[in-house]
């Protein structure tokens, strides 16, 4: 029972981070203060062109040997203050303008049956630009340590862990990519609960092209994920985002 929590609550977590914070990177703020925003008529042709449930993980033979669920929160998917905060973190004044998501989804939990390794992704549309600046900030030296920065944050604020549960990044690095995946970075990271800590590793994946974001995290308890896993669920997203 312990595993299956541990892995609900930090997934939540994660989906919540690559959503808002890591996702975007600078590109929540690449209009500058004092530019125009995306036309809203560029904004509607997106909406109805693309969709973002179109670029999650789902189930299929990559998830092979994993259960799913829908039924995992996805509270705070797009919180602007996580945006902002990362912006910060990677050194960029918040600007004026702030640029919300044409169309954002969340994919199904998945986790083996004894909850030890667990997987969960989010996507969302945003206008071209928006993707062309998060390949950017994802290749720069700083990124691993903001996604284990935020990571942290975020765990603090998750409010289905129990009271007096802790969360500490021990390590955030990045990771080589499995093909076709932008940016992947491994955070490990120990989390108790009502024993002692518990070693976890996550490998965190962005996928940016054209106007979409898709990212997901493969955790599993005591070890690193299995890199064949990683890889398999990395082509399906990897396709998905190819066909906008």
């Amino acid at each position: 029972m312990q595993l299956r929590t541990l892995g609900l609550g930090l997934v939540c977590v994660l989906l919540g981070l690559t959503a808002n914070s890591c996702g975007n990177g600078k590109s929540p703020n690449p209009v500058a203060a004092g530019t125009e925003p995306v036309p809203p008529t560029q904004q509607a042709a997106a909406r109805t062109s693309l969709h973002a449930d179109d670029y999650v993980l789902t189930e299929g033979p990559e998830t092979t040997g994993f259960g799913a669920s829908t039924s995992l929160d996805n509270r705070g998917a797009l919180s602007v203050a996580a945006m902002t905060s990362f912006a910060s973190c990677m050194g960029e004044p918040t600007a004026g303008s702030k640029v919300e998501p044409l169309d954002s989804a969340k994919g199904p939990y998945f986790a083996t049956s004894d909850s030890q390794m667990f997987m969960g992704s989010v996507a969302a549309v945003y206008p071209a630009e928006v993707i062309t600046a998060a390949v950017r900030v994802a290749a720069e030296a700083s990124f691993p340590s903001c996604v284990g920065q935020l990571l942290k944050r975020e765990y603090a604020k998750a409010a289905d862990l129990p009271a007096g549960s802790t969360f500490a990044v021990v390590s955030a690095s990045a990771h080589k990519p499995p093909p076709g995946i932008t940016a992947a970075t491994r955070v490990k990271a120990t989390m108790t609960l009502d024993g002692p800590p518990v070693p976890m590793t996550f490998d965190l994946m962005f996928m940016f092209s054209g106007q979409v974001q898709s990212s997901f995290v493969v955790g599993r308890v005591f070890d690193d994920p299995e890199q064949t896993v990683v890889n398999r669920v990395a082509r399906q997203i990897a396709r998905k985002v190819a066909s906008q």
